[in-house]
């Protein structure tokens, strides 16, 4: 199965990606977490901004353009793909109720996933960089600035 130039189902799965992040953003105008390290925060924006280009065109993958060689990949990555989506739209769910570290982590280790995931099955290894960078500088940032969680 080939997808040529330009990745759909990629790029419809980057919208979904952003979607909850951008009506949180809406609603929790103070919401944000951001480094006191400017070199942390430009390398988690370059990470991701890599990521979400590379996972819609094939910039560095040979031959150019996406495609799998067996439909046991297609469906590994169609069924890999939905499965991180549902559940990061499963714990955005949990953090609009409760804002808490253990659900600011997922929501920070579930996209990386997502990129890894996509940058091994395409071949991509920029992909697959930019998902290194964008998981070291997110997960740090989150973990710095995620709330404790409450003992009771």
């Amino acid at each position: 199965m080939k997808f040529g130039f330009f990745n759909w189902w990629n790029a419809a799965a980057a919208a979904l990606l952003l979607l909850p992040n951008l009506l949180y953003a809406c609603r929790h105008r103070e919401f944000g977490y951001q480094s006191a390290s400017w070199a942390l925060n430009a390398a988690e924006q370059a990470g991701r901004i890599g990521c979400m280009v590379f996972m819609v065109v094939p910039l560095g993958v040979r031959g150019g353009e996406f495609g799998f060689c067996s439909w046991e990949g297609v469906i590994l990555w169609f069924g890999g793909t939905a499965l991180l989506l549902l559940a990061y739209y499963g714990c955005w769910i949990g953090f609009a109720r409760r804002n808490t570290r253990p659900l600011a982590l997922a929501l920070a280790i579930l996209p990386c996933a997502l990129f890894l995931l996509n940058a091994l099955l395409l071949g991509h290894w920029a992909l697959g960089l930019c998902a290194v960078l964008f998981a070291w500088a997110h997960l740090t940032i989150t973990w710095q600035c995620a709330k404790e969680p409450k003992e009771n």
